[in-house]
C-alpha cells in the first residue's frame, strides 16, 4: 500500500521531534487534529510507528557501544537471536539469512564486554562471534528514511498477519481497518462492537 502525503508529513514531523502536539503537527502540514489522531492511531496499528522515545547518547553517559557479529547454526538462528534478546545489554538485534547475528549492544562498563561473550559463547547453536567497541559515534540518525514515496505491506488488525492481494477496508470512527479475510473482518468486528459497548 502507497502511504499518502499525509501520513508521510506526520511521519517526517514525529521523526523530526517525537514531542510534538498533535495540534502542532496539524498545524505544520495543514489538517485537523483529529485527522492527525486517526492517521496516527492507524500507522501504529500497522507497525510502522512503533513507539515514541528520546534518543539518548551513551557516549555522554560514560557508557560502551558494542556491536557483535554472532555466527550459528543454520536452523537455529532465530532461536538463539530470542535468547540473546532476553539480556538487558542487547540493544538491537537483527539476522541475516545467512546464519548471522549482528547485535548493537551497550555496557556500563568496559569490563562487561567479557561477560556478554560468555553468554553468547553459552549457546550450543553459535559457531563463532566478533565483537567491535564503539569509539565514537560519527553519525546517527533514525534508520527509517522518509521520502516522498513510502509503501508498507498492510498487516491484519484482527490476526496481525501480513495481507497478501486486496485488504478488506472497513470505515469506523473516522479510521480506516484492514482484515485480511472475511473470517478475520467477522471476528474484528464482534470485538470492536464489545469494546464499543463496554466504553
Amino acid at each position: 500500500m502507497d502511504l499518502d502525503k499525509t501520513d508521510i508529513a506526520i511521519l517526517r514531523c514525529l521523526q523530526e521531534d517525537c514531542r510534538s502536539s498533535l495540534r502542532t503537527i496539524a498545524a505544520k502540514i495543514g489538517v485537523s487534529v483529529p485527522t492527525v489522531s486517526s492517521r496516527l492511531a492507524t500507522l501504529e496499528q500497522l507497525g510502522i510507528v512503533n513507539g515514541y522515545c528520546a534518543s539518548l547518547n551513551p557516549e555522554r553517559l560514560n557508557e560502551t557501544s558494542v556491536t557483535l557479529t554472532v555466527k550459528t547454526r543454520l536452523q537455529a538462528t532465530e532461536e538463539v537471536a530470542k535468547v540473546l534478546a532476553k539480556h538487558e545489554w542487547a540493544r538491537r538485534i537483527r539476522m541475516t539469512r545467512s546464519g548471522l547475528i549482528i547485535i548493537d549492544a551497550t555496557v556500563v562498563d568496559r569490563g562487561d564486554i567479557d561477560s556478554i561473550l560468555e553468554d553468547v559463547a553459552a549457546s550450543p547453536d553459535v559457531l563463532d562471534c566478533q565483537h567491535f567497541d564503539g569509539l565514537r559515534t560519527v553519525k546517527e540518525t533514525p534508520l527509517a528514511r522518509v521520502t516522498d514515496a513510502l509503501t508498507t505491506t498492510l498487516i491484519c488488525f484482527q490476526c496481525k498477519g501480513p495481507i497478501k492481494g486486496e485488504p478488506i477496508k472497513l470505515r469506523m470512527d473516522e479510521r480506516d481497518h484492514y482484515l485480511c479475510c472475511h473470517s478475520c473482518e467477522k471476528l474484528y468486528l464482534e470485538k470492536y462492537k464489545k469494546l464499543k459497548a463496554e466504553a
